[in-house]
């Protein structure tokens, strides 16, 4: 594997050219696809970010890229969704992610490569369709009314307190709302949707709003689950905080996001995995805060070439040190 470069302060894009985007070309799998670390199988979520940094980066490889794109194709399920892994009949979460992917590859009308004529971008855009649509109708267990009654039966706000009138995204169908796939869906939606209905899904982007908001800890972040267990207050972490936040960008003034960003600021420095600080920095930068020394702790942090392992947190690496936030515009591309 190649080297990290010596010195990373003289360029984010050195180490972008020289290692992460290697890295990413190299990790490619024969199906056009990649796992979450060399040599494992394919999987959508891995596919999907590496598809996105190799976006964002400026040596994007259109190749690489139109077979990403193909893979994507490939997995996706009759009724527009993808599932976690090849095989599996049931869509999941990462339909955001393959939407994701396929619409910031197709913004422009057609996919140059450089050993082929011009690929139509006509199927992907056909593919992120049904993806959205299957994204903006599809309910959580908790959403159903009859469900929402039974737990209000039974619940002991002693034990776990959250406002059961809202709801996002699952991991899977017919499961309840979790923080990150809400995120993942909201980001999603908000930049794409606009494609097939621009009011259709509105209703729906406030309520799941609404739910990220009343799941947010105590002193501020977000974790996996819920904010208060058993009457203690549950414990931020990097990961949800950081896409939570970013899927509540359009509300910057709220006090839930600025102590929010308040703990992410402090919290990041306890942590030394590069994935991470690669997440902190992606959210940090989103907002305007200063970055420098999380940049910088990022790059100690791959000082060993152990540390590059990852597809996902590489390409995070990526889409941290770009010199631009394509990905993540809110509007959608025209």
């Amino acid at each position: 594997m190649q080297s990290v470069p010596e010195n990373l302060t003289e360029g984010d894009s050195a180490f972008i050219e020289q290692t992460c985007i290697p890295f990413l070309l190299k990790t490619q799998n024969k199906d056009g696809g990649w796992g979450f670390f060399a040599n494992s199988d394919s999987r959508v979520e891995a596919t999907s970010w590496a598809l996105l940094a190799l976006r964002e980066s400026p040596s994007e490889d259109r190749e690489e890229i139109r077979r990403g794109l193909d893979f994507l194709r490939s997995t996706q399920l009759a009724d527009g969704s993808w599932p976690s892994a090849q095989g599996q009949q049931e869509g999941s979460w990462v339909t955001a992610l393959a939407c994701w992917a396929l619409g910031s590859a197709t913004a422009s009308a057609t996919i140059s490569t450089p050993i082929s004529a011009p690929i139509s971008a006509t199927e992907s855009q056909r593919s992120l369709s049904q993806g959205l649509a299957w994204l903006g109708n599809e309910r959580p267990a908790d959403s159903r009314a009859w469900r929402r009654f039974l737990r209000r039966l039974v619940a002991d706000k002693d034990i776990v307190a959250q406002d059961d009138a809202y709801y996002g995204w699952s991991w899977t169908p017919d499961t309840a709302s979790w923080v990150e796939p809400t995120s993942y869906a909201l980001l999603v939606l908000r930049r794409f949707a606009a494609r097939v209905a621009s009011n259709v899904f509105r209703d729906r982007l406030r309520v799941a709003e609404s739910m990220l908001l009343d799941r947010m800890c105590p002193g501020g972040g977000w974790n996996c689950g819920n904010p208060m267990v058993y009457g203690a207050p549950g414990e931020a972490q990097i990961g949800p905080t950081v896409w939570a936040l970013l899927a509540l960008r359009q509300m910057p003034e709220r006090e839930e996001i600025r102590r929010s960003l308040e703990w992410l600021e402090n919290g990041w420095q306890s942590v030394s995995s590069p994935v991470s600080l690669a997440l902190a920095q992606i959210c940090l930068r989103s907002y305007g805060r200063p970055t420098s020394a999380v940049r910088d702790a990022l790059c100690n942090a791959y000082s060993s070439e152990d540390a590059i392992r990852s597809v996902p947190g590489v390409a995070w690496s990526v889409l941290a040190m770009s010199s631009t936030q394509n990905w993540l515009n809110t509007a959608a591309p025209a």
